[in-house]
């Protein structure tokens, strides 16, 4: 594609009517552009939420909240059932040679909100 944004054609009620093969090219266009999407369709005079599903359609992007890329397992805690001493402490040694060590239950609590952050 040369240079300039071909106009896209719309229909009575204002919508964008494309071809697959328009959509494609409007999406390499973007792709090409460095813009943002809401940037590059105001721009192309296409509708946010349309150029959206053009790129969705395209694999170009995610539902919110979801996440495609791999994520690591989750943190698991298994429950001693026995009663350890009062003066023991717990040491958790984490990736990277950092350690905690646990003296009381409330610090088991932020220990297990730290690791679970960390992952």
């Amino acid at each position: 594609m040369d240079n300039q944004l071909t106009i896209l054609k719309r229909d009575a009620r204002g919508r964008v009517r494309s071809t697959a093969e328009a959509r494609a090219e409007a999406v390499a266009e973007y792709r090409r552009s460095g813009l943002s999407a809401s940037a590059f369709a105001k721009m192309a005079g296409i509708a946010p939420n349309t150029f959206w599903n053009w790129l969705h359609g395209c694999g170009l992007t995610q539902k919110r909240g979801s996440s495609k890329a791999a994520s690591p397992p989750p943190t698991r805690f298994v429950q001693v059932a026995a009663p350890a001493p009062a003066s023991c402490a717990l040491l958790v040694r984490l990736p990277g040679g950092a350690t905690v060590e646990v003296t009381d239950e409330w610090q088991a609590v932020l220990a297990a909100r730290l690791i679970e952050s960390l992952a």
